[in-house]
């Protein structure tokens, strides 16, 4: 999959620059260009839509583990899939995947880099317009919120003199519905240790605001037991 999508980038940089050095880039033949790439673009080889492949690139270049970048590599590979992804007729498909590949990047902590994460989202934007990655910069705006909420809530902790027994560290990240893809709830009978904490933060969230409503995730959870 990385393979189709490095030679389409390649082939777009071959013509591009053809158009732009040999025709001192024509309208005519921008537009021919512009055309060819919309043809074969959005015609789906396999099983994967050509959409899903190229999200699905972005995703192994920005997660940690994936293809060990560094940030002027990084920073080139976005700019020229956003070039790509001005082809596709089906942006929203790509949006969708995309914001569900972010969303595990960003819960499980596996970006290569918050500031290359926001600079992509700046050049879709740039690209489709605010409305266009609206939910995806809500996404980064939570965490960013969370670790704040995090320090007010260990504070919180320490002031009171809450004890939470046996849990040595307690971390909860809020979440915007609405932002984040949607995540089926499960019934989960938490032990009599997990369920205090849980009503801690309640108590702790409830005084920070009465207009927000907590919906407890689990699965998206994790926990270290020793």
């Amino acid at each position: 999959d990385p393979a189709f999508v490095k030679e389409l980038l390649a082939l777009h940089d071959k013509y591009m620059a053809v158009v732009n050095e040999q025709f001192a880039g024509n309208s005519l033949f921008q537009k021919a260009l512009k055309e060819a790439f919309v043809e074969f673009t959005n015609r789906d080889i396999g099983k994967h839509t050509n959409a899903d492949l190229m999200s699905s690139f972005c995703d192994r270049i920005l997660k940690s583990g994936g293809e060990k970048l560094n940030d002027d590599q990084m920073e080139d590979y976005c700019k020229q899939v956003v070039e790509l992804f001005s082809y596709l007729t089906d942006k929203d498909l790509f949006a969708e995947i995309y914001r569900n590949q972010l969303a595990k990047r960003l819960l499980n902590q596996r970006s290569a880099s918050d500031e290359s994460e926001r600079s992509m989202i700046g050049m879709l934007k740039m690209q489709c317009g605010a409305q266009f990655t609206g939910k995806m910069e809500g996404m980064m705006n939570d965490l960013r919120i969370g670790g704040d909420h995090q320090q007010d809530f260990e504070k919180h902790l320490k002031s009171a003199e809450v004890d939470l027994g046996m849990v040595e560290s307690f971390g909860v990240q809020v979440l915007t519905t609405g932002y984040w893809p949607t995540y089926k709830a499960v019934d989960v009978s938490l032990p009599p240790h997990m369920a205090k904490c849980t009503q801690v933060f309640k108590e702790f969230y409830d005084t920070k605001t009465q207009h927000r409503r907590l919906t407890w995730v689990y699965q998206l959870g994790e926990a270290t037991l020793r």
